[in-house]
């Protein structure tokens, strides 16, 4: 009687560690058999954890990005269609900063995503390097611009939007050397 009930035991925690190990082990999917519901990825009706890998047109692998619970969390790169890395991110609860790259390996552009929208300031470069406009995002209201600034080729603004609940309130141009020349306000 005994070993039979040593035995019960054994199985039931031998089911119980199995079980738990099954459900909360990461797995690998495709990013088109991810379904995402609001800020949460769901993979065969499951909060995703794991690797979620896209391909390009001819079957390439183009993307992979880590998972948890249903969020971006860990490392996400983006490669060209020969391999070389567009970008690489960090994420942590869906919270991470964003860069993409040129093919000279200098950034393109970069800021913070927050569940797959900008948030606070983002910057874009040219191919050399040099700053050529940047923006601010809400972070209370998601997705809100809140101004942009345009610059020329030597990094001196030329333009600047300002936003009021997602429309233009005015306009600042600037000459060659800087100086605010017209303001338009709406």
């Amino acid at each position: 009687m005994k070993s039979i009930s040593f035995l019960l035991k054994v199985v039931f925690v031998w089911i119980t560690l199995f079980g738990s190990l099954h459900t909360s082990c990461a797995q690998n999917a495709l990013m088109k058999e991810l379904n995402l519901d609001g800020e949460i990825y769901y993979f065969r009706g499951e909060k995703f954890s794991g690797i979620g890998f896209l391909k390009n047109s001819k079957g390439k692998f183009i993307a992979e990005c880590s998972f948890k619970k249903g969020k971006r969390h860990g490392t996400r790169i983006c490669y060209n269609s020969r391999g070389r890395i567009l970008s690489k991110d960090k994420f942590k609860k869906g919270r991470g900063r964003f860069k993409t790259y040129y093919p000279n390996g200098h950034i393109k552009n970069e800021g913070i995503l927050n569940n797959n929208t900008k948030e606070g300031l983002w910057k874009y470069y040219d191919q050399r390097g040099g700053i050529k406009a940047k923006e601010f995002w809400s972070i209370n209201s998601v997705g809100t611009l809140i101004w942009e600034k345009y610059f020329n080729k030597l990094g001196v603004i030329e333009t600047e939007i300002i936003y009021e609940n997602g429309k233009i309130k005015e306009e600042k141009f600037y000459d060659e050397s800087g100086e605010l020349f017209k303001t338009n306000t709406y």
